[in-house]
């Protein structure tokens, strides 16, 4: 679901055909990954030129550090959630360590494809061999991890929102405030119709919810007015959300079919190519993974005729997702926590993070200090007044030296942009829902409706 600017350059990728059978390899221990793609630090610059280690490169070296054995990791990678499962499920491919989103976890859990880390709720900490993920992740994630019942199942690789990454020369903020965008774009800021400027996600629960949010818009706001008022308390107002976020009965199912197909005239289907059209220019709005829009926002701005992109969460609610770690049945359990364990030290949470343009679930001091170097504001440049203090408490709290405080200065003129879409505020993610699997018969009813909405495209 996940993707970033990176081109693939690990040395130990290899194809989906030779997943099926690790023999032939001379090192002592050999651990295959299966992760998305361009989901780690693959050792090159934005250009693709190789200026270091690999994240695979390093730990295979500190792995025989460690025990003194030599281990050969054998990366694959896939596009959608639904594809991984696929060729798990049909065991088409074996791996050690696979990375799904939040609601194929929930899944694969109850359809008991995953080994168990020994997660304990008591103290909230995964057992022997995770040391780096219990004391480095951030409490916010640990406490989404724990509170939907993950943590035995998963371990936390990368977080985010969804929104839209918008064209601030031809799309205002406020007409990107709302998902009813889709369904009545209007005209540009210079007079053009919008209509094909658009593109969505030709993904099943990413659009989908977005239909279900336009779907039940009154309710929504009634919730966040409520909220506001104070009569509906961060919880209730969440768990509130959720529910609507997650409604997949007939009688929404049909009321999304209705909605989707009233939008084959406005905008055009995509999985990957939208963060780069939105950088040459071919579209002036797209539904957008946090990690995509920042790595748009980036580019966009690095062009030879550079573009100003920002990113916007809409007001009826949207989508926290995050992407776990979790182990097939029969997985080599001592060589995927270490490696998962590698993963979780701070330095090396810094290279994933910069490299994949998506946030770390990982604090501590490496983290925020790398969150500084991209985002505070220069005193020489910037006063106090031109600037916005942005609270991070939620997600650093108590991994910080001490007497340190998570707030950190941000230019006004640049709200909206990287920062906000890689940290969104603590109010932003209140009115943000998870995904929640649907189990199969509703999973059945829904690929049914989807399939006949892109069979119009």
């Amino acid at each position: 679901m996940k993707k970033s600017a990176l081109i693939l350059g690990v040395s130990a990728l290899i194809s989906l055909g030779g997943l099926a059978s690790c023999g032939g390899s001379k090192a002592d221990v050999v651990l295959t990954v299966y992760n998305w793609e361009d989901y780690i630090y693959e050792g090159t610059d934005e250009k693709g030129n190789i200026v270091g280690e690999s994240a695979i490169e390093s730990f295979e070296k500190k792995f025989f550090e460690d025990t003194g054995k030599t281990i050969e990791v054998k990366y694959v990678t896939f596009d959608t959630n639904e594809t991984m499962y696929t060729k798990l499920s049909k065991n088409l491919v074996k791996c050690d360590l696979v990375c799904p989103s939040d609601y194929m976890i929930q899944k694969m859990q109850s359809e008991g494809m995953l080994e168990s880390f020994g997660y304990d709720k008591t103290t909230k900490k995964y057992t022997e061999g995770l040391n780096n993920v219990n004391n480095n992740t951030s409490p916010y994630i640990k406490d989404l991890f724990d509170s939907n019942n993950f943590s035995d199942f998963a371990v936390p690789y990368f977080w985010g929102t969804m929104g839209y990454t918008y064209n601030t020369e031809y799309v205002s903020q406020e007409q990107v405030s709302t998902w009813d965008f889709q369904w009545n774009p209007g005209n540009d800021l210079k007079g053009n119709s919008l209509k094909k400027k658009i593109t969505i996600k030709d993904s099943v629960r990413d659009t989908y919810f977005t239909a279900v949010m336009h779907v039940y818009k009154d309710e929504t706001i009634a919730l966040k007015e409520q909220h506001e008022a104070g009569t509906l308390t961060d919880k209730a107002y969440n768990d509130a959300l959720s529910e609507i976020f997650n409604r997949h009965d007939t009688e929404t199912l049909a009321k999304v079919k209705a909605a989707l197909s009233e939008l084959t005239q406005n905008v055009t289907l995509e999985v990957d190519e939208g963060k780069s059209d939105m950088v040459r220019g071919n579209i002036y709005a797209n539904l957008a993974w946090s990690g995509d829009s920042v790595f748009s926002m980036d580019e966009a701005e690095a062009a030879a005729k550079p573009v100003t992109l920002a990113y916007e969460i809409p007001e009826e609610g949207s989508n926290v997702w995050f992407d776990g770690w979790c182990m097939p049945k029969g997985a080599n359990v001592e060589a995927a926590k270490a490696f998962l364990d590698f993963l979780a030290d701070p330095e090396v949470a810094a290279k994933n993070m910069e490299a994949v343009g998506y946030t770390s679930p990982i604090a501590g001091e490496a983290i925020w200090e790398t969150v500084k170097d991209w985002y505070e504001a220069d005193p020489e440049e910037y006063s106090e007044e031109e600037c916005d203090e942005c609270d991070l408490s939620y997600f650093f709290e108590g991994t910080l030296p001490e007497g340190e405080e998570a707030k950190i200065l941000i230019p006004t003129e640049e709200r909206g942009r990287q920062f906000d879409a890689q940290y969104p505020s603590e109010e932003t993610i209140n009115r943000c829902a998870i995904m929640k699997d649907f189990g199969a018969e509703g999973n059945a009813a829904l690929y049914k409706m989807w399939n006949e909405f892109t069979a119009s495209f």
